[in-house]
Formats: structure tokens, sequence, C-alpha cells
């Protein structure tokens, strides 16, 4: 098995759009997929790539001090092989690089896998967003110091 984190490009959305509606049910959908790619400076959007194949992404934010994990997804395939991990301490390394001193993110309030992995990589909660969701289910506002 040969892997990849590699920059995002439009050419990868359609794969993205279907991983994240396999994990999460839904998509950010490609129109803002796109902007996000051509339009904000302060996006940076990673995919994993697995036997050439894309498996899973990061979507983040970095201005100035500040940085953001906006979507997050390895493939139910590929979970729990330690490429998630992978995956967020690519984004904290250039976080740190970058000159960010703390990243946010919003996380479902069931969805355990994930909170341990953050938990484990020092994020802390900071607030609930309650029924933040299409769903009605709340989010965890998770944060880290760098």
């Amino acid at each position: 098995m040969k892997y990849l984190i590699r920059e995002m490009t439009p050419s990868d959305i359609e794969d993205v759009i279907v991983g994240e509606e396999s994990v999460f049910g839904e998509s950010l959908g490609f129109d803002l997929l796109y902007t996000e790619l051509k339009l904000n400076p302060y996006a940076f959007y990673f995919v994993l790539e697995i036997d050439t194949e894309v498996k899973g992404y990061i979507g983040t934010w970095i201005e100035g001090e500040r940085g953001e994990i906006v979507n997050f997804y390895v493939d139910k395939e590929y979970q729990g092989m330690g490429f998630g991990q992978m995956l967020l301490s690519f984004y904290l390394e250039l976080a740190k690089m970058s000159g960010v001193k703390n990243v946010s993110l919003e996380v479902r309030a069931s969805n355990n896998v994930a909170i341990s992995l953050y938990e484990k990589n020092g994020f802390k909660f900071s607030h609930k967003r309650e029924k933040y969701y299409k769903n009605g289910e709340d989010a965890l506002v998770l944060i880290k110091e760098l």
C-alpha cells in the first residue's frame, strides 16, 4: 500500500464529495470546495492518496495566528490505521511553521472516534454549539494551543 499527502486540486473535488457523503452523509459541496481552493487565500486543503486514489482529506484555514480545521475525513475502510493521525499531524506542523498560536474545530458531539483523536492531540473542549448540524446535532468546539 502506497500513500501520499498532497495539495488538493479542483480535479480532486468529486472524489472528496463522494468521500464526505460516505463518511458524513453530506458534503460541503462542489461550489464551496472549488471556492476554497481557488479564491480563499487562507485555505489549505490536502488529500490523502492511497494507491493513487483519494481516500481522505483535511480542509483548513490559516489566518495570522489562528488556524481552523474546516473538514476532515478518512474513508471508513482506512480508519483505525493511523491515516487520520497522519493528516492531523501534517496540518498541525504546517500551522506551527506558519506561526499559528491556536487551532479550532467543530466536531459532532456523537463522533467519539474523532473526539478521541483530537483529545489525544491536545485539543480541549471550549464550548458547545447547539443544533449546529442540519440534522439538529450539537457541535463541540475544540481548541489546541500551539
